[in-house]
This record gives structure tokens, C-alpha cells and sequence, in this order.
């Protein structure tokens, strides 16, 4: 619905129109506002979407964790994981990711603006690094928990 109408001469009413009640006025500026916030919201999705395609199409470390991340959710699948487990699964690979998409922002960022070498830059990058390690160690302990159980259970059927 248009919070805009027309006026006697053909023009749309906006918010600063004399003669317009306050409600309508209000009514006009919100509508005004929403769409604002709307277009804003449109364009920050475009942005992640847009960072996304480039973490996918760019990254080497990247595209190795989400190959993981799909045997991983291969192998979920062949083991029947249930609602649970796959949702443990699915936070750790987000977490994994996350942490990495993290980590290429930060490096980019100290690219762009140190161009040689300084020491408080390489703690930056070392520190972004850490916290993908310790990610992907935590996801490495959670698959343990998650798939030893099943597989140990899925080997002692065997014999």
C-alpha cells in the first residue's frame, strides 16, 4: 500500500503537504522511512551475498572447509544423525566458516592498508588464524562425539 496520495493537482502528497492531518502525516513518513530501511537492508544482503560468492569462488582455506563441511554432512546423512546431532553439526560447520570468512576479512583489511611489514599487522593475522584453529579444533572434538558413537555401533554390527 502507498502512504503516498494524490493532490488536487496531480502531485503526491509527501509528509510536508499543508492541510494534512499529523496521523497522515506520521503514516507518510513512516512509510517513507520503511522503505528507506528496506532499500538498506536489500543492498547489505547483496553485499554479504556478494562476500559470500567471493569466500566461495577465492579462498583456497575456504573451499577446503566447506569440502569438509559436505563429507561431513554426507556421512550425517548415511549414519541417520537425528534433529539433534544435525543440529550441532550444522552451528560447528557454521562456526568453522564463520571463523574463516572472519579471518580473509581481516587479512584483506591489513593488506589494504600496511604495505610493508609490521609487526603488530602479522599479530593481527596471526591471531585471525588462531581463532580459525581453534574453531576447527572444536569442530574436530564434536565430530568425534558426533560420529565414533555411530560408527563404533555401525562396526560392532559387523562382527
Amino acid at each position: 500500500m502507498n502512504c503516498q496520495q494524490q493532490t488536487a493537482n496531480g502531485k503526491p502528497q509527501t509528509a510536508n503537504s499543508p492541510g494534512m492531518s499529523r496521523a497522515k502525516k506520521m503514516a507518510i513518513k513512516w512509510g517513507e522511512l520503511l522503505k528507506s530501511e528496506g532499500n538498506r537492508r536489500a543492498t547489505s544482503f547483496r553485499n554479504a551475498f556478494s562476500g559470500l560468492r567471493r569466500l566461495v569462488t577465492t579462498e583456497r582455506h575456504f573451499q577446503l572447509h566447506l569440502l569438509a563441511a559436505g563429507c561431513a554432512a554426507i556421512l550425517a546423512f548415511l549414519l541417520g544423525f537425528n534433529r539433534v546431532e544435525w543440529a550441532i553439526l550444522v552451528i560447528t560447520i557454521a562456526l568453522v566458516l564463520a571463523a574463516e570468512g572472519l579471518n580473509t576479512a581481516i587479512e584483506r583489511a591489513i593488506d589494504t592498508t600496511t604495505p610493508g611489514f609490521h609487526p603488530l599487522a602479522k599479530s593481527a593475522k596471526d591471531i585471525g588464524a588462531a581463532a580459525v584453529l581453534i574453531a576447527a579444533i572444536g569442530s574436530v572434538v564434536v565430530g568425534l562425539l558426533l560420529y565414533v558413537p555411530k560408527l563404533w555401533a555401525l562396526l560392532s554390527a559387523w562382527h
